[in-house]
């Protein structure tokens, strides 16, 4: 039977909240209490990233450990063609991907580019988060829902509702390729669709291969014009939000505008929103119909729930699972952009980016990003 495993991303930032839209390692969710709460939460503290353990400790986050009722990987033809890429890739010291052969960036890989990563490498931040990319680009194409919520103590205060559209040009699998004498990696356009205040702004990027920096465009109805942005725009408040561009999926900038430092590996308790596979219907055309573990617009929040005593916008019925991660920090190289540090907590065997922690350019914390994600197979 033909599979084809779909996993669902929902950025969230635990701000003002974003949802754009087998455990591994020694512990084991059989060696951990029902609950982590501010009670205990000094006895996990390893399994927490510091973030999330500060929102713990005071009281506004709730650790619910679980065990998922699947094995969390990459479709077999993809884990294959990535073996077949052992070898023949590198990066430049400028950070751009490469073919060995060609010293160009390779016009398609399906797989990993570097299925076996050299932690000694120093290159080894910049080659895991290459290979977070690509196990991404294989989707072809997708066509995701956005909805951006401004969430206060007790209320969802106002929401943006829109789609974000993409075509992958490069991360294709064998007889999917397309001409692309543009060499665009992939491009990518948002809408908003709700409310009517906003309806019609719309964002349109070609994400480049080479060193050329992305082209952005930006309509605003309210004034009826087309302006093109810089490339640090990714790093601006998207719709006046605590998010930006660069965070969709985790991490959707340029991988050489930012220097990539490989530093650790721990394991972590990461969210999972359901424990189950949910089965996805393959459509006459080859599409993928979605299937959600929810109803409505966004998965339950903490003021959604009348009985909750923690922050508002605490995710509700999440699970969390113990995975290997390895801990991966970046650094703007452009001045300009309007962050410092961020650090990526990144799935040592799917390559997901689970958490991120970003930092001001002072080095004081600003905010964390997680990754809430459920599996899907046809």
């Amino acid at each position: 039977m033909k599979q084809l495993r779909i996993s669902k991303h929902f950025g969230l930032s635990l701000f003002s909240l974003l949802i754009l839209l087998l455990c591994s390692g020694i512990v084991q969710a059989g060696d951990l209490p029902k609950v982590i709460d501010k009670t205990n939460c000094s006895q996990y503290k390893d399994l927490l990233i510091p973030a999330m353990y500060r929102a713990v400790e005071r009281g506004d986050y709730v650790i619910t450990p679980g065990k998922i009722n699947f094995k969390y990987k990459h479709m077999d033809s993809f884990l294959a063609a990535s073996a077949k890429n052992v070898g023949k890739f590198d990066v430049t010291p400028e950070g751009d991907l490469i073919d060995k052969r060609t010293g160009k960036y390779p016009e398609n890989i399906y797989g990993y580019p570097f299925p076996a990563v050299d932690l000694k490498d120093p290159k080894a931040g910049e080659k895991i988060i290459y290979n977070f990319d690509f196990q991404r680009y294989r989707f072809i194409a997708s066509r995701e829902h956005i909805y951006i919520s401004w969430i206060d103590k007790k209320r969802e205060e106002r929401y943006i509702q829109g789609v974000d559209q993409r075509l992958y040009m490069n991360g294709r699998p064998p007889g999917q390729e397309i001409k692309n004498p543009d060499e665009v990696l992939y491009y990518q356009f948002q809408n908003v669709m709700e409310p009517m205040s906003v309806k019609g702004t719309n964002t349109l990027s070609y994400i480049y291969m080479d060193a050329r920096q992305d082209s952005n465009y930006a309509y605003v109805p309210a004034i009826r014009r087309i302006r093109q942005t810089g490339a640090t725009s990714k790093s601006d408040p998207y719709m006046g939000s605590d998010s930006w561009m660069d965070t969709n999926y985790m991490w959707d900038g340029k991988d050489r505008n930012m220097k990539w430092k490989y530093v650790g590996e721990t394991t972590i308790l990461v969210p999972f929103t359901s424990p189950n596979m949910i089965p996805v219907q393959e459509l006459p055309d080859g599409r993928m119909a979605r299937a959600y573990p929810h109803t409505g617009t966004h998965i339950k929040l903490g003021y959604e729930d009348p009985n909750w005593k923690g922050a508002s916008w605490a995710p509700m019925n999440i699970i969390y699972v113990p995975r290997k991660v390895w801990v991966v920090e970046q650094m703007p190289k452009d001045p300009y952009y309007n962050w410092g540090l961020h650090v990526n907590y990144i799935d040592q065997e799917t390559y997901t980016i689970w958490y991120k922690e970003v930092f001001e350019k002072s080095g004081d914390f600003r905010t964390w990003v997680t990754t809430l994600l459920h599996y899907s197979e046809t």
